[in-house]
């Protein structure tokens, strides 16, 4: 049984690092257990900020998805967001007649459709992206510069490789 080391790679000592001598349980050692608990957590504190100032988490996650590499068609954009085609059709007419995406053909491929943030919908998504990053801050605060560059290289591997 993996023992506890998590305050080796902290800067602070948390309530949960405090115990050295105490094995992990199984679950507390399982990595899709570990991934799947701190994703809920650190979105679940974020979309409830978000819906507070009464913005949809759905609409945050195809603005953002869409906020750095415009232009996707439908199954791209899918592949980023996780939701299931006919939701994600759904909510990009709906975005589209609230005028924060844009629809047009694909100058390359006459058949394929694009998905393009509007001017409406990146205003939001500009301070939604702030908000984003300065939660993201919040979360990792006991975490060194290098071993926060160290976890998110670490996550982007590991989705490559489970890509591929």
């Amino acid at each position: 049984m993996k023992m506890n080391t998590t305050t080796l790679i902290c800067k602070k000592t948390s309530r949960a690092a405090t115990n050295m001598t105490k094995p992990f349980s199984f679950i507390d050692d399982y990595l899709a257990y570990l991934l799947a608990r701190s994703s809920h957590l650190v979105s679940e504190q974020f979309h409830h900020q978000i819906q507070a100032q009464g913005w949809s988490t759905n609409y945050w996650r195809i603005l953002a998805s869409l906020s750095d590499e415009d232009g996707l068609t439908l199954t791209q954009l899918n592949q980023r967001v996780l939701f299931k085609q006919p939701t994600l059709s759904k909510l990009v007419v709906k975005m589209e007649a609230e005028k924060l995406l844009i629809r047009h053909k694909d100058d390359a491929d006459k058949r394929a459709i694009k998905i393009t943030i509007s001017s409406k919908g990146r205003t939001l998504i500009a301070d939604l992206l702030a908000q984003a990053k300065a939660h993201e801050k919040k979360v990792l605060a006991d975490y060194s510069e290098e071993q926060q560059q160290l976890l998110k290289s670490m996550l982007r591997r590991l989705v490559v490789h489970l890509q591929d």
